[in-house]
């Protein structure tokens, strides 16, 4: 697993070294890190990571202005922010942020997070759609949201759009229901690329929008409140 630290102080790399080295020889991984200590190295950076563990508050460039631009070139990599305050997970939505973690990092809270990162990143997370040209699989975390397109749907990702010939409906049974919820006839929509909605429509994080209807925004509210707490306040119980 290749990992990139980003905190203007040593002292947090050596001690977060410390604790994903005790995860890393419980889950018999290998971890290679390389160390910043500023957001402009990082994104300067040639190298591919699976996380980035990224301090919020740094100088020259904070760490959601480095966020902001490592997406810009790299949708993929998982970005856990580390910070002493705990009101920033909002914020962070904006870049598609995988976790935060509240200094000082504890252990437990720690291998929470990177139990998520595994089993998300597990074949088990794929779905298999056929496609006219081939047979895709696509791994859930990346579905932004699936719109309906008369009797098929066209599966929005990071990386563009996929028409699946099948319908909205069907699609919903093949997705958990704890992560995607359909606010709309034409619409289910991925919590993990929500950045904001009103009583109307909803933000993700590529800038595009969906529609929430009248009667769906009350258990939309719900379920997407639950994903924040489950997802990123957890780790604060």
């Amino acid at each position: 697993m290749k990992i990139a630290i980003c905190d203007d102080q040593m002292v947090i790399h050596t001690e977060l070294k410390k604790h994903l080295e005790n995860y890393a020889k419980k889950r018999n991984l290998i971890m290679i890190y390389n160390d910043f200590t500023n957001g402009l190295d990082l994104i300067g950076s040639q190298n591919e990571y699976d996380i980035i563990f990224m301090d919020y508050q740094m100088a020259e460039i904070d760490g959601l202005e480095t966020a902001r631009q490592i997406r810009k070139k790299n949708t993929e990599t998982a970005i856990i922010f580390l910070t002493s305050f705990p009101d920033i997970v909002f914020d962070t939505f904006e870049v598609n942020a995988y976790r935060f973690l509240v200094k000082p990092i504890d252990d437990d809270k720690l291998a929470s997070a990177l139990d998520s990162y595994l089993a998300e990143n597990d074949e088990s997370n794929f779905i298999l759609i056929k496609t006219d040209e081939e047979n895709k699989k696509l791994n859930i975390n990346d579905i932004i949201y699936i719109e309906a397109a008369d009797k098929y749907c066209n599966i929005r990702t990071n990386e563009g759009t996929v028409l699946y010939k099948k319908t909205l409906s069907e699609v919903e049974t093949m997705l958990p229901e704890d992560k995607f919820f359909r606010c709309h006839r034409t619409y289910l929509v991925g919590f993990r690329h929500i950045v904001s909605h009103t009583s109307t429509d909803i933000l993700f994080d590529n800038k595009e929008r969906a529609l929430i209807s009248r009667l769906k925004l009350t258990p939309f509210k719900k379920a997407f409140t639950g994903y924040i707490k489950r997802y990123n306040f957890k780790k604060e119980s």
